[in-house]
């Protein structure tokens, strides 16, 4: 267990190349969120709520692979898939960090370039970023810091 994390393009596709994948140990993830915090790169919203099928007239059943659906039904559940990725991939307009939600959680949520660009602008003016990448730390930590740099300059990260 643990989480995949994956660069994307501008136009929302996965980055090929394994420059553009990071993997945290489960257990290794809640140290690089607590650390992240500390360098206030984090901001903690509370996590949206995904769209409830019954809102869309649909059930569990309607997302069967091989199942045939009438028009009516095929466009509530194209409706219901849109309003589901809206929540994945929402952000604030003006960002002020990466919402730890959306590392703490394999969901998918898109954590955007300008959420990755606050939380960079908040780093490097971090009094301890001196060294915070020296050897003596975590040895993953600059690892990470320079993905992220990597991930501002495309179109944002993925975590699974």
């Amino acid at each position: 267990m643990g989480y995949d994390i994956y660069i994307q393009n501008s136009d929302g596709k996965p980055a090929e190349g394994d420059q553009n994948y990071f993997r945290f140990a489960y257990t290794a993830m809640p140290r690089t969120l607590d650390t992240m915090n500390n360098f206030g790169m984090l901001v903690e919203p509370p996590i949206p709520s995904y769209p409830q099928l019954t809102a869309y007239g649909l059930a569990g059943v309607d997302h069967r692979p091989g199942i045939k659906h009438d028009e009516s039904t095929a466009n509530r559940i194209a409706e219901f898939r849109t309003a589901y990725q809206a929540v994945k991939d929402a952000s604030e307009t003006v960002p002020t960090g990466i919402p730890r939600y959306k590392l703490d959680y394999n969901d998918g949520f898109l954590v955007t370039v300008a959420e990755i660009t606050a939380a960079l602008t908040a780093y490097d003016a971090h009094p301890g970023v001196a060294i915070a990448e020296m050897p003596v730390g975590d040895p993953m930590w600059g690892y990470w810091i320079a993905f992220l740099r990597r991930a501002q300059a495309h179109g944002g990260l993925r975590t699974y």
